[in-house]
């Protein structure tokens, strides 16, 4: 290669050619034995020591929601539901009324409202400042906080939101039914109590810690009150006194007529309140399932349900069909059989209805505060809804004694659940929420007396 001489002077480029300031760079390929790792950092961290004693009132495991006891106001209150996704702090007026007055007297009007489970607006009763002390004597953390009084039936007495989850510094582990939280010389694990009290306003005055409450496992009391079926029984709870439970079966006794003791008994629903229909998609092809054998037991059950159903009027024979499927048995819990229809197909034809479900956790804390409830599970509840008379024949299966279709709503069709929800609404609208509570087809009579649930 020639020197550069000091009297050269660089050449211009030529047309089309590009300056070696403007040449692109080579780009360099690096094999992979070339590679060098860069050195990983690490961090240690000095051990600290943990605290750990078992929960307040219980000394074995822990499950389910985060509820400890902590001391509030000078008062030692049982079930206080940490929850790390709630916004605010609530107590609960049960358990408001039983703190000392003046405590009570601190409350301030509020001047925000709350949204509750199911979205309805709660405006609260005041508020109020306490300090609250979680922990023992010698670890403990405590912290101001600014509770909202609202009227509300709960199984708890007050709810620590976020904020105040913040303002005492605790880590809650719902998964793990256990908290941490920083003290002088280590940390603190306090597990997540799960006493659950029989009455939730359950305090204690300033520094005494009330005892460990055993929960009371009801026993229930099988009675007859039918001489005709009497493996047909009433389960009547063992709180319930002598003279409670005599007044109840009485009643009982006196309205025989309007229980359904066998399928022939319900006359339905008119068509005119409530009507199932299935809606299916134009353009959709019938489908004819094959015949599936069935085992000689499955067998027996599935022809003494039809005669049964037949009986009833809730089935019927049919000869010419467009849609066909077949019985499929389920073993229940006691051993027997019970008999559904694959309605797969069909169900894919038709359109879902989008009619709400009520919140079931919203339905189960309504319940709390009520010490006297009755349920009811409708007897073939859905066998009490008609089918529209274009969609009978389309519930048609096959049998090894014909086939046979629905004229009342069978179990398993789609949207079967939102058209019962949608007559028990209409039918208990009055009463739903003030003493009755009402999920598809299980029915919950609340009452706060013995003699409200009786008469």
């Amino acid at each position: 290669m020639r020197e550069l001489k000091q009297n050269d002077k660089p050449k211009a480029p030529k047309k089309g050619e590009t300056s070696g300031k403007d040449k692109p760079l080579p780009i360099l390929m690096i094999q992979p034995w070339e590679r060098v790792a860069k050195p990983r950092i690490t961090q240690s961290f000095s051990p600290e020591t943990t605290i750990s004693f078992p929960p307040l009132g219980k000394e074995d495991g822990t499950e389910g929601p985060m509820i400890i006891e902590a001391e509030m106001g000078g008062h030692f209150m049982h079930r206080v539901y940490v929850d790390g996704g709630a916004f605010s702090k609530v107590l609960y007026e049960h358990c408001f009324v039983k703190l000392r007055k003046e405590i009570r007297d601190q409350m301030v009007p509020a001047t925000t409202h709350l949204i509750g489970f199911s979205g309805e607006t709660i405006w609260p009763l005041g508020q109020i400042a306490l300090l609250v002390k979680i922990g023992d004597e010698v670890h403990s953390t405590s912290a101001w906080m600014n509770f909202m009084i609202i009227r509300s039936p709960s199984q708890h007495n007050a709810i620590i939101g976020r904020p105040g989850i913040r303002k005492i510094r605790v880590v809650p582990s719902t998964a793990h039914g256990m908290l941490k939280f920083p003290v002088e010389g280590g940390t603190v694990t306090l597990q997540s109590s799960r006493v659950i009290p029989m009455e939730c306003v359950m305090i204690s005055g300033p520094g005494i810690q009330s005892p460990a409450v055993n929960q009371v496992l009801e026993e229930k009391i099988n009675i007859a009150i039918h001489p005709e079926y009497p493996e047909q029984t009433v389960a009547i709870g063992s709180t319930l006194t002598e003279k409670g439970r005599k007044e109840l079966c009485s009643l009982l006794k006196q309205n025989l007529d309007i229980f359904a003791w066998k399928p022939a008994d319900m006359t339905g629903v008119p068509r005119n309140i409530a009507e199932h229909r299935l809606n299916v998609r134009e353009g959709y092809s019938p489908v004819r399932q094959k015949k599936k054998g069935q085992a000689p037991e499955r067998n027996k059950v599935i022809q003494e349900e039809v005669e049964k159903l037949v009986d009833a009027r809730i089935m019927k024979e049919v000869h010419y069909h467009s849609w066909l499927s077949n019985p499929v048995m389920v073993k229940k819990h006691d051993g027997t059989w019970r008999m559904c229809v694959d309605f797969k197909d069909l169900n894919n034809a038709c359109p879902k209805d989008c009619y709400p479900l009520p919140e079931i956790d919203w339905k189960v804390e309504s319940l709390c505060g009520y010490p006297f409830k009755c349920f009811l599970d409708a007897y073939k509840g859905y066998h009490q809804i008609k089918m529209a008379k274009e969609d009978e024949e389309k519930t048609a299966f096959i049998t090894s004694q014909g086939i046979f279709c629905y004229s009342k709503m069978p179990f398993g069709l789609k949207n079967a659940g939102s058209t019962y929800q949608r007559l028990v609404d209409k039918a208990f609208q009055r009463q739903i929420g003030r003493n009755l509570e009402v999920y598809v087809d299980d029915l919950v009579i609340k009452s706060h007396t013995e003699e409200e649930i009786i008469f």
